[in-house]
């Protein structure tokens, strides 16, 4: 009442039992919503600059968490006071993150959004899992004609399109009649399907497995994922950050 009173506008048509936006209250609402975001983003910057830079990473543990840990330990050392703050992020995610400044990098596959560069760090190939309980975990070679039939579990679509598109491009192309028993948000969800006994899953091979979970060569292999890191070509390159993307080109070699 106070606020409408210094400015004379109605916000609020207030009945007997209800209450509900003017169209000024809707204005104002939605100005003022991103008033408060360009506060939280201007302190969140006056933090950085006053207590030291930072360096915000979303990833996907399934192609580069070891990559990262090996990466942040060899840099923390070098570069004791930029902060590190890493994001468990899906591809949509990621993308989102860079465009609303979320995050400065981020690592998965590689993909030819223009307003994105990339830092090319390995090419991953994808074996297939399986529960050790599962005839295919004592085969020797494992074929596309093994996998005809078989329960298969994906990471999403939606999540994972670069992945996904790797896997069905690999099933079409020997014309593998698999069904989908599972789409899952991510390689840790997928481990447990796995460990159940849901299915079997094409996965990367640096992704980490329990004792109750085998890997196994497929011949022939899919083509390999090209595993990146990003960040927007519209923005400066600070130092810091070319120097953490040269400790993930060391850590993947």
């Amino acid at each position: 009442a106070v606020f409408e009173n210094d400015t004379g506008w109605k916000l609020f048509d207030r009945g007997a039992k209800s209450i509900r936006l003017t169209r000024d209250g809707e204005v104002v609402k939605r100005l003022g919503e991103q008033m408060i975001r360009s506060v939280d983003q201007t302190i969140a910057q006056m933090a950085r600059e006053i207590d030291g830079d930072e360096i915000r990473i979303g990833y996907a543990p399934s192609l580069a968490g070891e990559l990262l840990r090996r990466a942040m330990g060899r840099y923390s050392q070098i570069h004791p006071r930029v902060r590190i703050t890493i994001a468990d992020s899906t591809s949509e995610e990621m993308l989102a993150g860079l465009v609303d400044g979320k995050f400065d990098l981020v690592i998965e596959v590689r993909n030819n959004d223009p307003a994105i560069f990339w830092h090319t760090l390995r090419e991953e190939r994808l074996v297939l899992a399986v529960p050790d309980t599962h005839e295919l975990a004592r085969k020797r070679k494992v074929t596309p004609a093994h996998l005809d039939g078989e329960r298969v579990l994906l990471l999403s679509r939606a999540d994972y399109p670069g992945y996904w598109r790797k896997v069905t491009d690999y099933f079409r192309a020997h014309s593998i009649n698999a069904k989908v028993a599972g789409e899952f948000d991510g390689i840790d969800s997928m481990r447990l399907g796995l460990e159940a006994g849901l299915g079997i899953a094409l996965v990367a091979k640096s992704a980490h497995m329990s004792d109750g979970v085998k890997l196994k060569q497929l011949d022939p292999c899919p083509d390999p994922i090209c595993v990146a890191v990003g960040q927007r070509v519209d923005l400066e390159n600070k130092a810091p950050l070319e120097a953490f993307v040269r400790e993930l080109e060391l850590a993947a070699e």
